[in-house]
């Protein structure tokens, strides 16, 4: 039993040492990208829906004004907004059942930052009336 009991007190020292140990001692530190950028003024997502229409949210983390821009393949422009720098969130949902099928980009932009996201417009496809005769 004083062996077992021996044997387990090593053992445990033994795992409890190598899961404190720090595998980056005596390593120069690496600084990321992500850690030397600026931070985001904004976030954002859009998506084109079933029903033709692009649902667009942005959360501002500062006050600033943010534009947004809809332009197709020719980049003339087709749809544009200005949120106020005092609209912290906003939510739209943008008809586009007029449009052409084909691609498009909405632009999300402030004075510094800007994102900008494709999206791909296409009618839905009239599915196909089957007929089953059974006999």
């Amino acid at each position: 039993m004083k062996v077992s009991m021996k044997m387990f007190v090593g053992m445990l020292a033994l795992v409890s040492s190598s899961a404190f140990a720090n595998p980056s001692e005596g390593k120069k530190p690496h600084a990321s990208p992500v850690e030397n950028r600026p931070a985001v003024t904004f976030e954002t997502s859009a998506y084109v829906t079933k029903d033709a229409s692009i649902k667009l949210a942005v959360k501002k983390n500062a006050p600033e004004r943010v534009f947004i821009t809809l332009r197709n393949a020719n980049n003339t422009i087709i749809y544009r907004e200005t949120i106020n720098k005092n609209d912290m969130s906003y939510a739209a949902k943008i008809n586009v059942d007029e449009l052409r099928d084909g691609a498009y980009k909405l632009e999300i932009a402030t004075k510094n930052d800007r994102v900008i996201k494709k999206l791909n417009l296409s009618s839905p496809k009239p599915e196909s009336e089957r007929v089953i005769t059974v006999l």
